[in-house]
Formats: C-alpha cells, structure tokens, sequence
C-alpha cells in the first residue's frame, strides 16, 4: 500500500487530503478556463458557476483545514465545517482574516498578492453570486416552480452585477461604448464579452494564485505548503 505522509493525518486521510485538492485544482482550472472563452452565459452560466462555487468553497475549506492542522494539529471536525455550510463570503472572511495575521511579516510580494485581492472590486459581487449559488441559489427556478419562490435574489441577475462591476476599468467601458455603437458589429461585441469575462475570471484566479503563494512560502503551516504546490494553477494538467 502506498504511504503519504501528512502530519497529523492518518494515511487514509492524508490520500483524502490530496484527492480534495487535485478535485480543487480542477474545478477551478476548468471553470476559469470555460469563463475566459464564455461567449455565451446563457448557455454556459449553469456550468460555472457550478465548477466555480464548488471549487472555490473547497478552495477556502482546505485552507480552513491547513490552518486548523497547523494551530490544532486536527483537521476541523464535520460539525465545525457544516457551520458555514455552503458559505463561501464567509468562508472568505475568516480565511482572509487568518491570513492577514499569518502574512503580517511576510515578503512584500506575498503581502501584495493579499492585498490585490483584498482590493478587488470585483470579486466581492462574484463572491456573493457563488455563495448565492452554492446555497440554494441554484434551486432557484425549481423553488419557484413548487410554489416556494426564494426570498434571495436570482444569481443569474447577481452575476450580470459582477460583469458590471468590471466596467470600472476604462478599457473594458471603452470597449462596452465601442460596442453600443456598432450594434450589428459582432466582433466589436465578442471583444466587449471577451474582456467582461476574463477580468472576471481575473479575479477568481487571484484568489487561488494568493492562497497557493501564501502556502508555499510557509504562511499556512507544513501542511498548507503542499496545499500550496497542489493546488498552484500551474500544476492544474491537460483538461481539453
């Protein structure tokens, strides 16, 4: 039987451990990957943000796990991880804040890769549509047809409030103002949605290039070292 060693873990645990960050690495690989080349969100909007609310929350509870490993020398039990449930903002919060104290005397690199992301503004709107998503939100059309419409908002009409968020950047309003004025130019309207989605696909990308530089240079402990090599979009293989 093959042995991996991963302190504080059993080795079929630590074979789990290693299974949920190569299934991280693929969500996350293939649905940035699909978001840059969207064209289309009506026909590809299901499919990401299931890849992308599924592989972000475990992004943030393995992080949870390598901290958790590294201050308690136990990963979090099943009713600690139930409590945020599919929550990734508040995931994001409390890894953020642990993250801020651990890389408080970090390199200036690794301090501005936390600080990008904290200063995104486009990811907090993309946040709360996965986290809309990864709750119920993806029930949404099924609720309203049993008689039991949600109270929360649609997530397809959060994520055009994401795609939104990215006209703060002038060459994406330039190519929305391009676009408006050659209705028919479908060319100028493919560069437009070219630019929308990969600003957004942008910012899923920080998030994960943060917490895996932030766990290779030993800011997560032993185990969020290798939290950080596994999960390194470099290391996401051929997927097409």
């Amino acid at each position: 039987m093959d042995i991996v060693t991963i302190d504080h873990l059993d080795n079929a645990k630590a074979f789990a451990l290693l299974g949920e960050m190569t299934s991280t690495r693929n969500l996350l690989g293939y649905g940035v990957r699909v978001l840059r080349g969207a064209r289309f969100l009506e026909t590809t909007r299901d499919p990401i943000l299931t890849m992308l609310s599924i592989g972000t929350e475990k992004l943030l509870k393995l992080t949870v796990g390598a901290i958790s490993l590294d201050e308690k020398r136990a990963w979090p039990s099943k009713s600690n991880m139930m409590s945020y449930g599919h929550g990734i903002a508040e995931l994001f919060d409390h890894v953020m804040a642990a993250v801020l104290v651990r890389t408080e005397d970090s390199t200036e690199y690794v301090k501005g890769l936390v600080a990008d992301v904290l200063a995104d503004p486009v990811l907090p709107p993309v946040l709360a549509t996965l986290d809309r998503y990864g709750r119920s939100g993806r029930f949404y059309n099924l609720d309203m047809l049993a008689d039991s419409p949600q109270i929360d908002p649609d997530p397809a009409r959060m994520w055009e409030a994401a795609e939104q968020a990215t006209l703060g950047n002038p060459e994406i309003a330039e190519l929305q103002r391009i676009a408006t004025e050659r209705l028919t130019d479908n060319d100028a309207w493919n560069s437009f949605y070219g630019a929308v989605q990969g600003r957004t696909a942008d910012s899923i990308e920080r998030l994960w290039i943060m917490i895996s530089r932030v766990g290779i240079n030993h800011r997560l402990g032993t185990t969020g070292a290798t939290l950080g090599w596994e999960i390194a979009p470099n290391a996401v293989g051929r997927q097409g």
